[in-house]
């Protein structure tokens, strides 16, 4: 029978003493219970360090090629009996993102969600992980001064709009430059959303009550459910890598379908009046 190996991440080691009890509390946190807060928090950026942490060990088992085993056994099936079938796609994945996860902890002082750290994996290609890092870090600080919430959304239009920046730019050192300058230009914060418009609404360019702008507003509102629903923690904790891999897909598969689309317009121009 195999060993089973160490559990080094346990309640006992984070000292974790949190009450099974329901609370009727209310008001201010005291003392105890913002420490209990905070030893919940300690658990919740353990699971996003161990992330980058399993993507160095999984480079250094790799390179080292330490999978083999009894000599026989390939890298796909050490994935397969030791990662619960992670996928060498994950894998890759993870080793190519360990050192932008662990600049950005450093840089921080607590590990990003794996969503962030997608969306700046092009901004770390483009300049450095210690570039990508500090700007991050400077984005987030940003935000929670305004206490507002940093999306992945925001993260991936701002690498769009410093990448566009820096497109056509052949010298590496000026590429990083314009890239980094674009980043950092007009750090303004988003204002805080308000009531969405009606969908119904006469719209001067699209004519009233267009069909495609009420169709627009709801795809808006679906990305940004499915952006919120992504970076929820809890759910990431629980969810097995075929379930990801399977919506990632379903995701991917919905834009294919969409860049097919067309809209078209009328073209009969409206004959000029002239008045006598």
């Amino acid at each position: 029978m195999p060993q089973l190996r160490a559990q080094p991440f346990t309640m006992e080691h984070w000292a974790l003493t949190l009450p099974d009890v329901d609370s009727t509390a209310n008001g201010p946190l005291d003392a105890d219970e913002q420490r209990q807060l905070d030893e919940a928090h300690r658990a919740i950026d353990n699971l996003n360090s161990a992330r980058w942490m399993l993507g160095y060990s999984l480079e250094a088992v790799r390179r080292r090629r330490l999978y083999r085993g009894d000599g026989t056994r390939t890298w796909e099936q050490y994935l397969d009996q030791e990662h619960d079938g992670m996928s060498t796609s994950g894998a890759d994945r993870l080793q190519k993102t360990w050192r932008l996860a662990r600049a950005v902890q450093k840089e921080l002082g607590r590990p990003l969600p794996d969503s962030h750290l997608d969306k700046l994996r092009s901004h770390a290609e483009a300049t450095s992980d210690e570039e990508a890092a500090r700007a991050y870090a400077a984005l987030y600080r940003a935000h929670q001064d305004q206490s507002l919430r940093l999306t992945a959304g925001q993260v991936s239009d701002r690498v769009k709009t410093a990448a566009k920046a820096a497109r056509g730019i052949k010298d590496p050192v000026a590429r990083t430059q314009a890239f980094s300058a674009a980043w950092q230009a007009e750090l303004v914060m988003p204002a805080p959303r308000t009531e969405e418009p009606d969908a119904a609404a006469p719209d001067k360019q699209s004519g009233p009550g267009d069909p495609v702008d009420a169709a627009l507003l709801l795809l808006e509102r679906a990305h940004r459910a499915i952006e919120d629903a992504a970076e929820d923690r809890n759910a990431t904790a629980q969810r097995a890598a075929e379930a990801a891999d399977r919506q990632q897909k379903a995701i991917r598969k919905i834009g294919r379908i969409l860049a097919k689309v067309t809209v078209d317009a009328d073209d009969i121009v409206d004959a000029e009046i002239v008045e006598d």
